[in-house]
């Protein structure tokens, strides 16, 4: 039953998100947060995390979301220097390098920041919960990312019968 309600708040969470897509700034923040609510009903859910637990669970993992989108943001900000001088087909051997050096600093930061983490979330979940926050986080984010991608697809024509593809043909 739980995970039927989980379901149904991701789902209404996600379609809310789609019909307002054109609708920038105030809604775009309101929906956000709609998915920030969706995605802790559902990982507390999943953990089947106590009151106790919870109160000391979610102040440290919204730390962490907060220095994970920081560092994201951080390395994002230099990525697009260096794409805005020349853009990404155009770029430089030296702004190449320079993107490959960023990617990696990005990457063991990244790192870095989830081992410090980890060792924080031991002191308040059992290992097997900890396991769990690293792949339902991950599944919601992917489950999201498929619901956003099928959205935005173009319908699939049937018609031809036994749901065969045909493939557009050129205009004259």
């Amino acid at each position: 039953m739980k995970l039927i309600y989980t379901g149904l708040i991701l789902l209404a969470c996600t379609l809310s998100f789609a019909q307002q897509g054109d609708e920038r700034g105030k809604n775009r923040q309101e929906e956000l947060e709609r998915l920030k609510a969706a995605r802790v009903a559902f990982l507390s859910n999943r953990l089947q995390l106590d009151v106790n637990t919870a109160q000391k669970f979610w102040p440290i993992f919204n730390e962490y979301e907060t220095k994970k989108e920081a560092l994201g943001k951080k390395y994002n900000e230099q990525k697009k220097v260096l794409v805005s001088e020349s853009g990404w087909r155009n770029m430089s051997d030296t702004n190449a390098d320079k993107m490959l050096d960023i990617y990696l600093d990005q990457k063991q930061a990244e790192l870095d920041l989830e081992k410090e983490y980890l060792t924080r979330f031991n002191k308040v979940l059992d290992k097997g919960q900890i396991w769990m926050v690293i792949r339902i986080d991950s599944d919601f984010r992917r489950s999201l990312m498929k619901r956003i991608s099928d959205r935005d697809a173009p319908p699939h024509n049937d018609s031809n019968g036994g749901g065969r593809h045909e493939e557009p043909q050129p205009k004259n």
